[in-house]
């Protein structure tokens, strides 16, 4: 027979010599007769201790305060312990992580969870994150150019000032999408096409001179939104080239700033994942990076995974859905396309749904918000003055599918209008009860954790 070791051994021992540990209600705070209480009650009434109490070797809990208190009010004058003999309360400093550790299993709020997490890394040397930097002499070989000839931006003319007055007006209506595309702007002025110059007198009648949908049209919008940004008749941040990145490699000027900056975001960033436990998993899929503003605040609020493809997506972005349907642990997938109504945009689509079932083994439905073939007719939307490649691969299937050639941007929807649609085809894939119950508990979560730190800015004299 195998000796048991006498760190499992469980012993009986009076209620009255085993003591709760004070640093318990610090971390975990005074225990009450609530409703997890009252079901313990009722639990050790029925069937007895089955978990014995863990202790110090000076007697203090370790691990069990909730059973004790709940024995001591059924009036038991033994309960079962086992005895860390090699671990004491008195005179340990290491005693608040100790009970952290041997109480994993409790149900937790959020303060508790930050109060765990901070004592557990209060001993975290800061410099282990830095890294020690060498000085070291590079030799730099490097040839300045002198560059000549100027650049300067001309004045709008007088002629073109109807043109300029309708532009503004338009980028002020859709500033809840700022940045835009120029092409989001060329939509919204075909709505009511302005004069694109005035001239006092012309060879060609008025209308000539009428905002069209064609490439000449488009080419003088380019030009006056280019004079006024830099004239300041519209704003630098309203229109924005998103193809184009930039990485900016920022640090802290010093300790000061870098703490205040802590502080300032100190515990204001949290939510729930809206998805974990919704049925399915659904993820976004726009063809361009012009509908980040559009598309990117509804997946926020569903918590939805956007992915820009900028054209045909490469296997990363499916190797990255595939990896999060599997981590979802869900059935079934339903990826919402955006995309253009052209042969590229029907195809890239196609081969998103491909990739996804054939490549990964995804079980996936596909739904496309937009353009469809009812928004065309419904809304009449601008056709796109660029017609289909004659010489694309894909244009035959395109034409067997649509009948026709003709296309249209998916620019050419109103940014509302595409919202409420990609928010519809959201919801219609998600169990609402579900995610109402999330939207409380997130906001319960928020309020317990706004007040916690407003007790740590009290404590820290902020």
């Amino acid at each position: 027979m195998i000796a048991k070791k006498t760190e499992y051994q469980v012993t009986f021992v009076n209620i009255r010599d085993v003591k709760p540990s004070p640093e318990n209600d610090e971390i975990y705070g005074s225990i009450e007769h609530d409703e997890q209480m009252k079901n313990l009650i009722d639990s050790i009434t029925r069937r007895g201790l089955e978990e014995p109490i863990i202790i110090t070797a000076d007697n203090y809990i370790l691990s069990g305060h909730r059973r004790y208190y709940a024995c001591d009010f059924l009036g038991f004058e033994k309960i079962p312990v086992r005895v860390k003999k090699n671990v004491k309360r008195l005179g340990n400093t290491d005693f608040h992580k100790l009970l952290i550790e041997y109480n994993p299993q409790r149900i937790k709020g959020p303060s508790t969870l930050l109060k765990e997490a901070l004592l557990r890394f209060s001993d975290e040397e800061p410099t282990a994150l830095l890294k020690r930097h060498e000085d070291i002499e590079v030799n730099v070989e490097a040839e300045f150019v002198r560059v000549s000839g100027a650049k300067s931006i001309r004045s709008i003319s007088l002629k073109k000032q109807a043109f300029l007055q309708a532009t503004k007006k338009v980028v002020a209506s859709l500033r809840p999408f700022w940045p835009l595309s120029v092409r989001q702007v060329h939509y919204a002025l075909l709505n009511d096409p302005p004069f694109i110059s005035t001239p006092k007198k012309s060879q060609y009648n008025a209308e000539h001179y009428r905002y069209r949908n064609d490439k000449t049209s488009y080419n003088a919008l380019i030009e006056l939104l280019t004079q006024a940004r830099y004239l300041g008749e519209v704003s630098m941040s309203a229109i924005d080239d998103p193809t184009r990145p930039s990485f900016l490699n920022d640090g802290f000027v010093s300790v000061s700033e870098f703490i205040t900056n802590e502080m300032e975001n100190f515990l204001t960033g949290y939510h729930r994942d809206m998805q974990y436990d919704q049925p399915r998993h659904i993820e976004m899929l726009g063809e361009k990076n012009t509908l980040l503003q559009i598309l990117k605040p509804v997946c926020e609020e569903f918590y939805i995974p956007l992915t820009l493809a900028r054209g045909y997506a490469s296997i990363p972005v499916w190797r990255d859905m595939a990896r999060r349907f599997a981590k979802s642990k869900k059935k079934a997938m339903t990826l919402i396309v955006v995309s253009d109504y052209d042969p590229e945009g029907f195809d890239l689509a196609d081969d998103a749904i491909r990739s996804l079932r054939d490549l990964w083994h995804v079980e996936v439905d596909y739904c496309r918000v937009g353009v469809n073939r009812n928004q065309i007719d419904q809304l009449g939307l601008h056709i796109d003055f660029n017609p289909a490649k004659e010489t694309s691969s894909r244009l035959k299937g395109f034409i067997e599918r649509t009948g026709g050639k003709e296309t249209w941007e998916v620019e050419a929807l109103d940014p509302t209008y595409l919202q409420k649609e990609v928010r519809n085809a959201i919801t219609a894939n998600m169990d609402m009860e579900i995610y109402r119950q999330d939207v409380d508990q997130q906001n319960s979560d928020a309020a317990e954790l706004a007040e916690f730190r407003r007790q740590m800015a009290d404590e820290l004299g902020l």
